[in-house]
């Protein structure tokens, strides 16, 4: 095939009578008044049969309603669905409960730190803080009684107090 100079081509090859898509409609309409072959058609050529319309719907429901149900097996059991997953469940459990055990939590284990946290975050007012304590311990000496030594004193001055809180004006 010689593709050499398709992109040169100027007309398509095709030629159509001068003067004829002008001429196109006159020629149509005068052809369609000289035969008048559409006045003599009479009749379309169909033929429906007598109560077809009215008896069409029963014919169809009938035939919808005779046709009988296959059994369906389920390849999936949402039965044994839920015993796998209720045996999982339970062995999941069981080796948490036996095999996981922590130690046992004490008050020694447990750090000051997060104990003065926890009391902190719950905004615990003094009076809860007393109801807690017997009459004995809240006139112990051990709340008067500390011997806190000047290092650690002035430690903790400089690490929590505002120097202009302690000047004197």
């Amino acid at each position: 095939m010689k593709n050499n100079n398709l992109h040169n081509i100027k007309s398509s090859g095709h030629k159509t009578p001068d003067k004829y898509f002008e001429s196109f409609n006159d020629r149509l309409f005068s052809k369609l008044k000289e035969d008048n072959k559409l006045d003599a058609i009479e009749s379309t050529g169909f033929k429906v049969p007598n109560d077809y319309f009215e008896t069409v719907n029963d014919k169809i429901l009938n035939t919808l309603d005779n046709k009988e149900e296959t059994k369906v097996i389920s390849l999936f059991s949402w039965r044994k669905a839920a015993y796998v997953s209720a045996v999982a469940a339970s062995l999941i459990l069981m080796f948490n409960v036996f095999f996981n055990t922590p130690e046992k939590l004490t008050f020694e284990s447990l750090e000051t730190a997060s104990i003065e946290n926890y009391l902190e975050e719950e905004d615990f007012t003094s009076y809860e803080f007393a109801s807690l304590l017997t009459e004995e311990e809240l006139n112990s000496e051990a709340f008067t009684n500390t011997d806190i030594s000047e290092e650690s004193l002035e430690d903790y001055l400089l690490d929590n107090a505002n120097i202009e809180d302690l000047l004197i004006e």
